[in-house]
């Protein structure tokens, strides 16, 4: 039952956090191990467990057991509660101990609480250390990096982001139990410190300018984002000679004025703003489409379904790429517009924007991309087949794509450099931050 719980969260985990371990193998195979990490998420029981074959029991806060879902799969995964009020904490001491005696993998967060700034606390608890100390098991230290990004303590529920576990050489305690106690015990957690922040290092740096990023104003005006209302708004009047149709692109221009100069930023702020010029074109393109007597676009949920997870991935790279995708489905969409007028089809659309997203995913190996590339160019054969549209016309879109990836490709994405980005008070943190737009959404 472990192993088929496992093996389902680790692929649910690679989807929503593009989970990965390395170091597994240093977990012994038989034989007692005491395993310490650094606590930044309330997953992290189960993010040490779901590579590793043998069950590590986790002494884990008794409050964790009463959530629902999470309390059962920490209990799945031989996690094991302990109650962390003061003088309580004996007996869950007194049972990890009797499992490293009896030969189990136990594992304990030597910050005893969660992190509260993805660092490890300043103060460690010696309960791994002890236990290392007294029973001469292996101290096997571990870091978990980028859960605080995707669960920090004050976030109610996790979002996608890019999750690594990285298993240390097991430290061996034999040197330290010749030393006394006050001396040993300190010495353990110093080396268990600095093993788990040598490689915590980079992605605590990265949160905290993510953070300070996202606080940022927001960008400048960007060329594509204005182009798009102005481009739409010029056709559609220009066909209708009419100012109600063209009312949507003043609004989004409006919106983007808003953003720009008014609207607090945030995580989601942001994130609304890069994706705002395809979700308006796309919005805005039946507009476009009957004021130009173009066919329409048959099985248009599917066409948005199948973008929508194109654009999945870049919620794992940084700003600078997933703002240059976004920018090259505008793009792609202009050209198809093009195309429409040579070769009028309303599978059109449904080869241009996959083709563009399959050519962009390989060229930049994005996450999943050698999933999401064969996806897309099976979509863009194997729709015109369902539908019954296969024609020579759809050249022409597939070529409408293909040199949008190509423009992108030439004339890649610049991000505008700003004075709060060269503010002293945040490269004098060692954030070495270039711009507001260098935002890893992940």
């Amino acid at each position: 039952m472990r192993k088929l719980l496992t093996a389902l969260l680790e692929a649910l985990f690679r989807v929503l956090f593009t989970y990965d371990c390395l170091g597994e193998e240093k977990v012994p195979v038989s034989g007692p191990a005491v395993v310490a990490a650094n606590h930044p998420s309330y997953l992290d029981p189960i993010l040490l467990s779901l590579q590793v074959s043998r069950p590590i029991r986790f002494m884990a806060w008794d409050a964790l057991f009463r959530i629902p879902l999470l309390g059962s799969l920490m209990q799945a995964v031989g996690a094991f509660p302990v109650d962390t009020r003061k003088g309580k904490g004996r007996e869950a001491y007194a049972r990890a101990k009797a499992l490293v005696e009896a030969g189990e993998v136990v594992g304990i967060f030597p910050e005893g609480k969660r992190s509260q700034t993805g660092w490890m606390e300043p103060t460690l608890r010696e309960g791994a250390a002890r236990l290392a100390w007294e029973t001469g098991a292996p101290l096997l230290p571990a870091t978990i990096a980028g859960a605080f990004r995707a669960w920090p303590h004050y976030q109610s529920l996790p979002h996608p982001a890019r999750i690594k576990v990285r298993f240390h050489e097991p430290i061996d305690p034999t040197p330290f139990r010749s030393l006394p106690e006050e001396e040993a015990l300190p010495a353990l957690l110093a080396e268990i410190r600095k093993r788990v922040e040598r490689s915590l290092l980079p992605g605590v740096k990265a949160d905290l300018k993510t953070a300070v990023l996202y606080r940022l104003p927001a960008p400048r005006l960007r060329t594509h984002e204005v182009l798009s209302a102005l481009v739409a708004a010029g056709l559609v009047f220009w066909k209708t000679r009419s100012l109600l149709p063209v009312a949507l692109p003043g609004l989004y221009l409006l919106y983007l004025g808003l953003d720009r100069w008014l609207l607090p930023q945030s995580r989601t702020v942001k994130w609304l703003r890069n994706a705002s010029a395809p979700l308006f074109v796309l919005g805005y393109a039946q507009t476009v489409g009957e004021a130009w007597g173009l066919p329409r676009v048959p099985a248009a949920q599917a066409l948005l379904a199948v973008l929508a997870g194109a654009a999945f991935p870049y919620l794992y790279e940084h700003g600078t790429a997933a703002v240059e995708f976004l920018r090259g489905l505008v793009i792609a969409a202009g050209l198809s517009f093009l195309a429409l007028l040579v070769a009028p089809t309303g599978l059109g659309p449904q080869v241009a924007l996959p083709a563009f997203a399959a050519a962009h995913a390989w060229e930049r190996r994005t996450v999943f991309w050698r999933y999401a590339t064969p996806v897309l160019v099976a979509y863009v054969v194997l729709i015109p087949l369902l539908l019954h549209g296969l024609s020579g016309a759809l050249f022409f879109h597939a070529l409408a794509g293909l040199l949008a990836w190509l423009l992108t490709r030439l004339f890649p994405y610049h991000r505008p450099f700003s004075r709060a980005a060269r503010d002293p008070a945040l490269t004098g943190l060692g954030l070495d931050v270039p711009d507001e737009e260098d935002l890893q959404n992940r």
